[in-house]
């Protein structure tokens, strides 16, 4: 590999092309479909905490809850803060998201460039850019989507400290895995992954800068450790009992959840199908919450959502960037161990060269043996700590073994061409039901127009407060609106509200949420007509305004 100094620092007008159509084609994907964005309990309570800062002052000490039923710390709310200053639109302060995941769509760029080879730096971009994970986590209120700029971030500071080297660098290398520690404990695997390569290549350190970078992280850390100890330190003894792994009932060849959508973790050994899914778009049943046969299906609401044609050529694409993946990390894993030597006067392991694959290397392996180690029950948004290691591994191997007309042929036609194609299909799919029953739930755009039409009856703080508001998710059945609504039904507060009628209850039905089919509610919908009760459908979001006494 070249070194730093033998890399061409001017860039080529054609480099500065295919990168425009590279952060063009990013940006669609990250900006466009507003209406579809993710918009559920977790990114309103989420806006809550924010908001009460903004309107009121009151600082949170503590975030989201966990899935392992651990609250995180606030930062990811700090960060959320200034974006809600600047305004209180769900769909604006989500494209200031966006924009930090395609910022770490050019900082990828600029690190294949600088340490590996201008064809390298596009090859990763195009790939960050269009995989369809990376878009996903990209576009909602939710602390992993702050996960892809820190790691991106990070794998920068490192090759500017063991290749620049640039000893001070070592402030960034310290401080953002213990920022994203405080955004999603998935930090703590990457943290390991920090602490490795330090070990091993052993770079130039300020230390000046080492203990800034560690008091940085600390006093953001502050009120959650003052929120920890007011609660007798609770939080902290149920992450230890997470070790080992829950212990799950889960029916052998089903990863969703039928009656809810939501994913099932994978046992400890399944790190790899994580992590390899993570790199584009498997597993994709995810966000979907397609059923893993009719067996788990009994009521067969999910059978009729047919995803069959994602067994297409694009498909066939991600299966192929996957296997290229698998591929190269064990091209740079040999080059890494053949330049491992053992010390005789002081024994212990040190690296004679190849440091870039070794890091590419450890930023895999390391966060891997941590999960599976520890018997973590693990969800697909744990290992977006490994972008872009996968990017830059294959970028690498591009720049390496293929000429500059044949890569250039690939990195404009298959790379983003398969994830492109595999998008559509997915966009489709969720335009076509306004969302997914899985993790995805119904798009942004519906809800705001539900919740327009219901504020016609009156008050906001009214309705919800009193419980005028029911949620029908079972036939049948209601309960209380989920908080999403209660938060957009806030932010579109009119200034005329008039006072609700105390005999009148909204029913609301998310069919992405709702577990039987939408066929009942068009009964309903007719026979509310045909009785004069007010109703109405936004796309999958159903509402009937009924009077007490009906």
């Amino acid at each position: 590999m070249a070194s730093e100094d033998q890399i061409v620092t001017r860039i080529a007008r054609w480099e500065w092309l295919a990168l425009a159509m590279i952060v063009v084609v990013g940006g669609w994907l990250r900006f466009s479909h507003l209406d579809l964005l993710e918009f559920k309990s977790d990114e309103a309570i989420a806006a809550d905490l924010a908001l009460r800062f903004v309107k009121g002052g009151q600082l949170p000490t503590a975030g989201l809850m966990s899935s392992v039923g651990v609250t995180n710390p606030p930062l990811f709310i700090y960060l959320l803060i200034p974006m809600f200053f600047v305004t209180k639109s769900i769909a604006l302060v989500s494209c200031f998201i966006a924009a930090f995941g395609l910022a770490a769509v050019v900082a990828c760029w600029w690190v294949g460039r600088k340490y590996y080879g201008p064809l390298a730096g596009l090859v990763a971009a195009a790939l960050f850019a269009t995989s369809p994970w990376a878009v996903i986590y990209a576009r909602k209120i939710w602390a992993q989507d702050f996960v892809p700029v820190c790691v991106t971030g990070l794998m920068w500071a490192m090759h500017a400290l063991v290749l620049g080297p640039k000893p001070k660098a070592i402030f960034w290398v310290v401080l953002l895995p213990l920022c994203v520690i405080q955004i999603h404990f998935s930090g703590l695997a990457l943290t390991a992954m920090v602490v490795a390569i330090l070990l091993l290549l052993r770079p130039k350190l300020d230390w000046r800068f080492a203990v800034a970078g560690i008091v940085v992280a600390i006093v953001s850390l502050i009120p959650y450790v003052q929120f920890q100890a007011s609660n007798g330190w609770r939080d902290f003894k149920q992450a230890a009992a997470q070790i080992g792994g829950q212990k799950w009932n889960i029916p052998e060849g089903i990863t969703i959840r039928p009656d809810s959508g939501y994913p099932l973790p994978r046992r400890p050994s399944g790190a790899w199908v994580h992590a390899l899914a993570i790199m584009n778009g498997g597993e994709i049943e995810d966000v979907l919450g397609l059923s893993a046969g009719k067996q788990f299906d009994r009521q067969q609401v999910w059978s009729g959502r047919g995803f069959s044609y994602f067994s297409s050529w694009a498909d066939a694409v991600l299966m192929v960037q996957r296997l290229g993946f698998v591929v190269a990390l064990g091209w740079l894993a040999w080059q890494a161990a053949r330049t491992l030597r053992v010390r005789s006067r002081f024994p212990f392991l040190t690296v004679a060269g190849e440091k870039p694959a070794w890091m590419l290397v450890l930023w895999v392996i390391v966060p891997l043996g941590v999960f599976v180690t520890a018997g973590l029950w693990t969800y697909l948004s744990y290992y977006v700590i490994l972008y872009p290691a996968h990017f830059l591994a294959l970028g690498w191997m591009a720049e390496r073994f293929a000429s500059r007309r044949g890569v250039v042929a690939v990195a404009a036609a298959v790379v983003p061409g398969g994830s492109l194609g595999y998008w559509y299909d997915l966009s489709e799919f969720i335009g076509r039901y306004g969302g997914a029953q899985g993790t995805y739930g119904s798009g942004l755009g519906f809800k705001e127009q539900a919740v327009r039409y219901i504020l016609k009856y009156g008050d906001a703080g009214e309705l919800f407060s009193k419980g005028r508001i029911i949620q029908m998710d079972r036939l049948g059945e209601g309960s209380a609106a989920q908080m999403e609504f209660a938060l957009l039904a806030g932010l579109e507060h009119p200034v005329d509200a008039v006072p609700a009628s105390p005999q009148r209850l909204v029913l609301l039905a998310d069919v992405n949420r709702a577990n039987y089919r939408p066929m009942p509610l068009a009964q309903l919908a007719q026979m509310a007509k045909m009785s004069g009760v007010d109703s109405d459908s936004f796309g999958p979001i159903w509402v009937y305004v009924l009077e007490k006494d009906q």
